[in-house]
């Protein structure tokens, strides 16, 4: 039982880390080249990392988790919102 627990604590840790590519090529804008792409995907990643102070919790372990996952969201959202607002789209696959 014990053993689960560590498992599956450790797969939702691993799925819990905000990613942000920004290597130029999730977000698209007319005219734009990859490097000012890279720039601006490198600046919202601060803006949106920095806005987001990781709070100290006691309680621990699962809860921890719970709460990076919702920060993470949060980052992720904060990162597009910022792309968006310069005039960037999500690139199509």
């Amino acid at each position: 039982m014990r053993t689960t627990l560590i498992v599956a604590a450790a797969i939702l840790v691993a799925g819990c880390t905000t990613r942000f590519d920004i290597g130029g090529g999730d977000w698209t804008k007319p005219d734009a080249q990859i490097a000012q792409t890279t720039f601006d995907e490198m600046e919202c990643a601060r803006v949106a990392v920095d806005a987001r102070a990781f709070p100290d919790t006691i309680v621990g372990g699962l809860a921890d988790v719970v709460t990076a996952k919702v920060q993470d969201v949060k980052m992720s959202r904060d990162f597009d919102r910022c792309m968006a607002s310069r005039g960037y789209q999500p690139a199509r696959s």
